[in-house]
């Protein structure tokens, strides 16, 4: 079932595309594509709406493949062989329409010709106000057009002007200036030269611009996606009109657009040459009810392998594989132009052409294209290429030319030899045989360089590799390891002769702790079970040397020398006392036992205003955090449990007696909800009840009593204990803080933070539920009946 509904959304998200997407629905052409198509062309671009109605990517992938057409590949048999033919012909009779293409289009973009995609990503706009750009020096002026005249110098001059229904201007002095139908240059000359009878215009300068545009009517009409009428400012050209169309659909042309006016064609536009050559005038002003027709494009071929530019491209009558590829940008540097292939369908069957670029170009010949035809360019074969490669241990190892005759000591000469670590006694020529398969060739370098004339000197083949060996590739590096009180402990490189004192050296010498102990060196055992021990100790005076014989003991390979530290020289722990001590600050600790009122007391004790209830400690040791301690109880008597031992980075802060009591949580006072607590004034010997009934009005119909906990100064928390069924509250200390919590039941909703943090906020307070006094009589006189019962049992025990 859940298979099924995936197919009919999958089904349903392909039709509405194809509606959508094909504007031919009603009267589809012959050559558009297959509904296949639009499914396969629906499936790849709403990949994430259909994983979205639960389908995977693999799911995705497998109805894509569902609608691949099987295909066969094309296979080439080349008739007339010759390498300086220009055209070389193969055919395959009977390979269906449906044959894959050797050009690679996974690279194209979506648009189906070169020139779509410059309409669509709006490289080209459309002014849509007529104050949006300047106008061009072609632009023709036409009546409705508003220009501004600005003289400045010996003479000063401005005034705007719109051209009236006669086509003309009215400057004042001046008179009339029949400008319609002018470019915007033209005009401006004109203009010039009809001031220059009024004003002192060889001593001054004069500006004439468009400041308003008049608006006309282009009918765009033929193969764009939103054909129609469009009122658009004449300062657009016939390329930005056609974006107010959407340009061209994947069947209109980009080569061969026309511009009607009054039913003759007055200019034929090209996109190409407006793209591609800068001193191209094919931009075009156009005129009110102008039309613009977009056909279908006639000649479309597509190109790919070492091309600059790779596509499908729109060609006109005339145009050949030299145009294409000045269109496509280029051949790549690694293009071969010795045989590039044509692959064109006529007469029911594949013909494939092998074309010599390079001949046609001797001839200047040109070879021309059909419309569908696709063109590779392929790669410079690599047994092409005349090299010898040299690598190892020569001074410049690389690739060199490779001319015949050529022999090892020249290929020495160009890499200018051999390095000092070289080895001389042996090394290999890598030659690639007729089967494709390698051999080694050995010779032995120190006879080729006393002697070049020597057997040894043999003549290369192209692509063959020398290779030479260095001798530290043959040198193993044996490290020895100090760890422990030296300023740069780690592993150093072992040398033959290395004693003790070069090592320490080398590890920057003994710190300061290492005084008064000694040096451990574990070497492994050589007898077999290579297992480590402990060879040699050495002690170390106070000031720092080594007893003889230590500091000229010979170190082995793999050696680990441990230099230990003293104990009575580690960090010093600090801890910091601030709030309400005599002398706050910091303070080391003397021992690893010392405690909280032994620093206390060495900082003078605690003021008058001290509250020791409510001293905080905080542990930075293993970022333990907050502490909670009892610092009155720990005065009173400092042999108690509640004398902790400090450690080092302990911050221990005593504030300012604090005689207010705060009351939170699910109490009756009006202001809870904004307020969020109470404060209220502490009473010695009051419980934690008397606050929620003297200052918060008592508890809230859904608070939960039996829970109401306080937090006494310190951070300790106390919650009410059960003597039979009296319930006692805790008693409150000055600074601490009452808390009624709230029942949990289906009213309170549980929410989660976006910290991840856990809130519950209660809903709207429910009624209370009537009492029902039968129960609360029964359950009184149950209890009364007890204690009676335990009071009888106790007298007649005493007596």
């Amino acid at each position: 079932m859940k298979v099924a509904l995936r197919l009919v959304l999958l089904l349903a998200l392909a039709i509405n595309f194809a509606s959508a997407q094909n504007p031919y629905q009603d009267n589809p052409p012959k050559n558009l594509p297959s509904n296949s198509g639009y499914l396969q062309q629906a499936i790849t671009e709403n990949n994430s709406s259909l994983q979205t109605l639960g389908m995977n990517p693999i799911d995705v992938k497998n109805q894509k493949q569902a609608q691949n057409v099987q295909i066969a590949p094309v296979i080439t048999t080349p008739q007339q062989p010759g390498a300086n033919a220009p055209v070389k012909q193969a055919t395959v009779a009977g390979v269906p329409d449906t044959t894959l293409p050797f050009v690679d289009t996974t690279r194209l973009p979506r648009s189906a010709i070169y020139g779509h995609d410059f309409f669509r990503n709006k490289s080209f706009q459309i002014f849509s106000r007529t104050t949006d750009a300047q106008a061009a020096g072609n632009y023709i002026i036409g009546l409705g057009d508003q220009i501004s005249v600005n003289v400045w110098g010996y003479s000063s001059y401005s005034g705007s002007y719109t051209v009236d229904q006669n086509g003309s201007i009215m400057p004042e002095g001046v008179g009339k200036i029949y400008i319609k139908g002018l470019t915007l240059d033209k005009a401006r000359q004109l203009i010039r030269s009809r001031f220059a009878t009024y004003l002192d215009m060889p001593n001054s300068q004069i500006e004439v611009t468009i400041i308003y545009s008049r608006v006309i009517t282009a009918n765009i009409v033929g193969d764009v996606f939103n054909p129609g009428s469009y009122s658009i400012p004449a300062i657009n050209t016939a390329f930005n009109a056609l974006i107010a169309s959407g340009g061209p659909t994947d069947l209109g042309t980009v080569r061969n657009i026309f511009v009607k006016r009054q039913g003759n064609t007055v200019r034929k536009l090209d996109v190409y040459k407006f793209l591609l050559d800068p001193n191209s005038s094919t931009d075009f002003f156009l005129e009110n009810n102008d039309y613009i027709f977009v056909p279908p494009a006639e000649k479309i071929v597509s190109i790919g392998g070492e091309i600059n530019r790779p596509y499908k491209y729109e060609l006109i009558d005339g145009e050949g594989l030299g145009d294409l590829i000045t269109y496509a940008g280029g051949l790549t540097a690694k293009a071969y132009t010795r045989a590039i292939q044509v692959k064109r369908f006529t007469g029911n069957q594949y013909v494939l052409l092998d074309v010599n670029m390079d001949s046609l170009n001797k001839t200047k010949g040109k070879f021309p294209l059909l419309n569908g035809d696709e063109i590779l360019i392929s790669t410079v074969p690599q047994d092409i290429f005349h090299f010898v490669k040299v690598s190892g241990a020569v001074r410049q190892p690389g690739q060199y030319n490779f001319n015949e005759g050529m022999r090892i000591t020249d290929i020495l000469s160009q890499s200018h030899g051999l390095k000092e670590s070289a080895m001389t006694d042996r090394a290999y020529i890598i030659r690639k045989n007729a089967d494709l398969t390698s051999s080694y060739v050995t010779f032995i370098p120190a006879n080729i360089i006393k002697n070049p004339g020597s057997g040894e000197n043999i003549l290369l083949q192209n692509l063959d590799e020398l290779v030479f060996f260095d001798k530290q590739t043959f040198v193993d590096t044996v490290m020895v390891t100090i760890e422990g009180a030296v300023r740069l402990p780690g592993k150093y490189t072992y040398a033959n002769g290395m004693t003790l004192r070069d090592l320490l050296f080398s590890a920057g010498g003994l710190k300061p702790e290492a005084a008064n102990t000694r040096i451990e060196i574990s070497r492994y055992d050589s007898s077999g079970t290579n297992a480590p021990h402990v060879v040699q100790t050495f002690a170390i005076d106070r000031n720092l040397q080594i007893a003889s014989p230590g500091d000229d003991y010979n170190i082995a390979p793999f050696d680990f020398v441990f230099v230990r530290s003293v104990s009575a020289l580690d960090t010093q722990m600090v801890v910091t006392l601030t709030g309400e001590v005599m002398y706050p600050g910091t303070y080391s600790l003397i021992s690893k036992d010392e405690k909280l009122v032994d620093v206390i007391q060495r900082a003078g004790g605690l003021t008058q205003w001290a509250d020791a209830n409510e001293g905080t400690l905080v542990r930075k040791e293993e970022n333990r955090g907050l502490v909670f301690m009892e610092l009155d109880k720990a005065m009173k008597n400092p042999e108690s449990r509640y004398n902790i031992l400090l450690k080092g980075g302990d911050e221990i802060d005593i504030p300012v007696t604090n005689d207010i009591v705060s009351v939170s949580g699910m109490i009756n006072f009006p202001y809870k909800d904004s307020l969020g607590f109470l404060n209220a004034p502490w009473k010695e010997g009051k419980r934690a009840k008397w606050y929620v009934k003297k200052y918060g009005l008592g508890f809230a119909p859904d608070a939960k009593r039996p829970r109401t906990y306080v937090i006494q100064p310190g951070g300790t928390v106390q919650d009410p204990r059960r003597w039979t069924f009296i319930r006692i509250y805790p008693k409150v200390q000055k600074g601490a803080s009452v808390v009624v919590p709230y029942i949990l039941s289906e009213d309170n909703i549980t929410v989660v933070a976006s910290a991840g943090a856990t809130t519950t906020t209660p809903a709207t307070a429910v009624a209370p539920k009537p009492v029902d006094w039968n129960n609360v009589i029964e359950s009184a006189m149950v209890k009364l009946t007890g204690l009676l019962t335990l009071y009888v049992l106790i007298t007649r025990i005493n007596f």
